[in-house]
């Protein structure tokens, strides 16, 4: 299965989430399938996880999505321990794993070998967690982190490829600024602050 066809499943289950995406075909087809203010696109390699981490803990009524890949995972696996010592039940870390860096020329991930990236996030302390292959059991587990207890962590086995159509022409500053302004809306928060003005000595009091 594509990875496409199991983001399909999800899309029907967002409403006000923030979603996080990694890099390259995980935020092109999760634009092509679901584009709003509330995702945010391409963040650096490694830190899809854990800015979503943070926002989970930062807003804990609100639910948050990462939706991230295995070479991000493997570059930055210290953040699961921190997950797990933190558990909060409005994250929902999914890790699409097709075992490449695809955008890279295809060169194997360690994921393509032994490694399980489930059975690290257990070994890490993370209670929830699921290694994916078909679409009914996707669908299956999404429903049950909308409702659990403590954060949730998905390994879903997917094919390369990404879908083909053009995306956003949106670049970072702009795609972070968009993003801030529908969580200020949303939670009617400020979050970037006017700068402040030096009052000059000429200036009339």
């Amino acid at each position: 299965m594509k990875r496409y066809e199991y983001l399909k499943l999800l899309r029907d289950k967002i409403t006000d989430e923030l979603v996080y995406c990694s890099i390259a075909g995980v935020a092109k087809d999760w634009c092509l399938l679901k584009e709003r203010d509330g995702n945010f696109y391409q963040v650096y390699m490694s830190g899809t996880t854990p800015v979503s981490l943070g926002t989970a803990l930062a807003l804990p009524h609100r639910r948050v999505i990462a939706l991230d890949s295995d070479g991000s995972q493997l570059m930055g696996m210290t953040i699961l321990p921190v997950i797990a010592r933190q558990n909060p039940s409005n994250l929902i870390v999914i890790v699409f794993d097709n075992e490449v860096y695809e955008a890279a020329g295809k060169v194997p991930t360690a994921t393509s070998g032994p490694t399980d990236l489930e059975k690290i996030a257990i070994g890490a302390g993370i209670k929830n967690t699921y290694t994916i292959r078909e679409l009914p059991d996707f669908q299956q587990a999404i429903d049950e982190a909308f409702e659990a207890d403590g954060a949730t962590y998905i390994v879903v086995k997917v094919d390369m490829g990404y879908l083909q159509g053009p995306w956003l022409a949106l670049d970072g500053t702009e795609n972070k600024y968009r993003f801030i302004r529908y969580v200020e809306e949303t939670e009617d928060i400020q979050i970037i602050k006017p700068p402040i003005k030096k009052q000059s000595p000429t200036d009339e009091v």
